[in-house]
């Protein structure tokens, strides 16, 4: 059995008057790909910014390999569903900036690999399709050298083709031990996971937080 990697328990989030995450509780093995699934105003959004460390949770615990990601300095990557914009900048440099940025970064080359972009990187930033930039701020999440890794509607908005480039992505990236936790409001995408968490309303019924969709 695989160790789990994210652990959260009895989650509680207020913002303001309002409880946006209610007795959440859940865990991703390592190399793992766990989706959040949910209408608008779920609760997705939240949990995964209190995952990744962006947002203090009013109580309950959440670990990232054994440690707590709000205090703690975890090494995880993230992309979130408006992405970054690197105007005048090609491939290669917007990925050579971030290394830059970071401690003990992986090559460009590597990080363009792994997102299979090494082809575009001297493609202008402007010049990228959507689901190119989509990728590029992947490879970016993972120019840390991260084992972990949250995504926040990854695929939104974007034609089969560039979904199907994606989740192969993200399928290699587990088969090597990352932990992919993403949310999401298409059902399809969702059965992409090894396995899906229903939100609602703040809420993930204990049933639906292990409901298995294809094997891991």
């Amino acid at each position: 059995m695989r160790a789990n990697v994210i652990e959260v328990r009895e989650l509680q989030v207020r913002l303001g008057e309002s409880e946006a995450l209610r007795g959440v509780s859940f865990a991703v093995a390592k190399g793992e790909i766990y989706a959040l699934l949910g209408g608008h105003g779920a609760g997705k959004t939240t949990l995964l910014e209190v995952v990744a460390g962006t947002r203090r949770p009013t109580s309950g615990i959440v670990r990232v390999r054994g440690a707590d990601p709000y205090c703690d300095a975890v090494r995880s990557g993230a992309v979130w569903r408006d992405g970054g914009l690197f105007p005048g900048l090609t491939v290669a440099e917007v990925v050579d900036t971030w290394r830059r940025w970071t401690l003990d970064p992986l090559t460009r080359d590597e990080a363009l690999r792994l997102t299979g972009l090494g082809a575009q990187a001297d493609v202008p930033f402007e010049r990228l399709g959507t689901g190119e930039r989509r990728l590029l701020d992947l490879a970016l999440a993972l120019v840390g050298q991260s084992d972990v890794v949250f995504l926040d509607e990854p695929t939104a908005g974007l034609g089969e083709h560039d979904v199907r480039r994606i989740w192969s992505v993200l399928r290699f990236l587990a088969a090597n031990g990352v932990t992919v936790l993403l949310a999401t409001r298409d059902v399809d995408e969702a059965c992409r996971a090894d396995r899906i968490g229903v939100m609602d309303k703040g809420r993930l019924p204990a049933g639906q937080s292990s409901a298995r969709v294809r094997a891991a």
